[in-house]
């Protein structure tokens, strides 16, 4: 007979009780092998955790971490937001503020804090002026327009506007509507800055003089300017003044009220840091910049043109745009510092995750919008104080965006070592010093002790300085002396008495030289 072991389920079909010598001794011989293999295993498992156990360390914790950011992703902590927001505000001294965060199809977080300029709480409802966000507004204008054949990306500036046609030697024949929605066209940074109330034309027929850096296809260059030539292209080519087109071709589709195309139903007082205390401010509409900085809208509109941004180019069963032009805004061709500019949006790696942003600063009011395509989120940060100085930080309401929108992605929420409100304070000390010391110099030569060894020296040195607050001070930061006078009047109070000391040292010491001088002898009569 075959010794090998039967098999149970052998062909022979013989039951386990025909054998019973042989099925003993099969079995034997099995648990013997089930207890050498189990050893064999347990040194090898032991082995092999000592020599991988870091490396599994590190799997199962990236495994967890990933988990745990995806189910954050998928679930912000709303109130730990809610709760960063409060101590962020009241730690930078901001009176009110205004937060959507939303999907494409879901409004997840939507409140507003604190209070405008005129003392009333800010609700979801409650107008802001958005600044340069505005500009993602008019180039959706320009895409649909574009869509629908009235113009090309490729129009010339040139050839569209005829009160540009002859100027600057026709290069402005050379100059696109893709490159004025890039900032890659040439136009300045500094352009001329006209009444609150100049019309848009009045600002086009303000750069016909303006000397142009040359067109680049390239690099961004950022300025103003190019919104408002795009704008003024819109109007012309359609007929149609820029605020309605803006209302017809936005603001209506999305649900937005049209009168704020126009600013006169909706319009909300914001705040100006003086010093280190924010003060109301309330400032006039400007009808001619709505293309590059003068939108209002609330935060709530806000969130339904992220929305839209986030979305399949239909909204409401509307279709605004096609999704190739909607990448086409998207998408960053022109290479600036540290991000790419599409048509109104800027690209940036944020901490290694796409961004989609566009930020806006105004004398009252700042904001800042992000879109986390790839995680489906979105969220708007308007706050209504702000400050023309030129802090190594940034606003309030661009590291509050930054913050929720890294949350969004996965990331832990927490306060910085520094605000926005310290780096004014040691800022203004820094001044306030400096003023302390001039005051006491000046005293000093009022009463007849100069300290200086060489008076007339300090004299021009003083006179330098004037001139360097008057023309290189605007140069530096990027103002220009009435803008310095209109956003900061702080720092103008400062620079004005600063300049005033100055020119009165100047003129005692040269009073003082001419005095003590000695006088030639008068020549005896002959």
């Amino acid at each position: 007979m075959d010794r090998k072991c039967p098999d149970v389920y052998s062909a022979k079909g013989l039951p386990l009780a025909d054998e019973p010598p042989l099925l003993l001794t099969c079995l034997r011989t099995s648990r013997q092998g089930v207890r050498l293999f189990s050893r064999f295993l347990n040194v090898f498992t032991g082995v092999f955790l000592k020599a991988n156990i870091a490396r599994l360390t590190t799997i199962l914790l990236f495994v967890l971490s990933s988990v745990s950011a995806f189910a954050q992703a998928l679930d912000p902590d709303l109130d730990a937001i809610e709760e960063h927001v409060l101590r962020t505000l009241e730690r930078d001294r901001v009176p009110g503020a205004a937060i959507a965060i939303v999907r494409r199809s879901q409004v997840l977080f939507l409140q507003g804090f604190g209070e405008d300029g005129r003392g009333r709480p800010v609700y979801e409802d409650t107008c802001f002026v958005i600044g340069s966000m505005s500009k993602a507004f008019t180039a959706l204008v320009a895409m649909r327009l574009i869509e629908t054949g009235r113009l090309s990306l490729d129009s010339s500036v040139g050839a569209t506007l005829s009160e540009l046609s002859d100027m600057s030697g026709g290069v402005w024949h050379d100059i696109t509507l893709r490159q004025l929605l890039t900032h890659t066209s040439g136009v300045p940074t500094r352009t001329p800055v006209l009444q609150p109330d100049a019309s848009l034309a009045r600002y086009v027929e303000s750069l016909a003089d303006v000397e142009l850096n040359g067109p680049s296809t390239e690099r961004h260059a950022y300025s103003s300017a190019n919104y408002l030539l795009a704008a003024r292209m819109l109007e012309t080519v359609t007929g149609t003044p820029f605020d309605i087109l803006l209302a017809d071709q936005v603001f209506a589709p999305l649900g937005i009220e049209q009168s704020r195309a126009r600013n006169d139903e909706c319009r909300s007082a914001g705040h100006q840091y003086w010093f280190v205390w924010p003060r109301p401010d309330d400032r006039p509409s400007e009808p001619g910049r709505l293309a590059t900085a003068g939108i209002t809208v609330s935060v709530a509109e806000m969130a339904r043109f992220l929305q839209f941004q986030l979305g399949e180019r239909v909204w409401e069963q509307e279709t605004i745009l096609s999704a190739a032009g909607l990448a086409e805004m998207h998408n960053g061709t022109a290479q600036g510092d540290g991000f790419t500019y599409g048509l109104g949006w800027r690209n940036v790696d944020l901490a290694g995750i796409r961004s989609v942003q566009h930020g806006g600063v105004l004398p009252g009011f700042r904001g800042k919008m992000i879109l986390l395509p790839e995680h489906d989120a979105a969220v708007v940060v308007l706050t209504n104080a702000s400050s023309a100085l030129p802090l190594p930080i940034q606003p309030t309401s661009h590291r509050l965006a930054n913050d929720i929108a890294l949350h969004l992605a996965g990331g832990p929420l927490g306060l910085p070592k520094s605000g926005y409100r310290t780096w004014l304070i040691l800022f203004w000390s820094g001044l306030g010093l400096v003023l302390i010391h001039q005051t006491a110099t000046f005293v000093r030569i009022a009463i007849g002790r100069d300290p200086a060894r060489h008076p007339l020296r300090s004299a021009a040195a003083d006179i330098a300085m004037v001139f360097a607050i008057v023309f290189a001070l605007p140069w530096a930061i990027g103002l220009s002396l009435r803008s310095i006078v209109v956003q900061t009047p702080d720092l103008t109070l400062w620079l004005a008495a600063m300049s005033t000391m100055a020119v009165c040292a100047t003129v005692i010491r040269v009073f003082r030289a001419r005095a003590d001088s000695p006088r030639a002898p008068d020549s005896p009569d002959t």
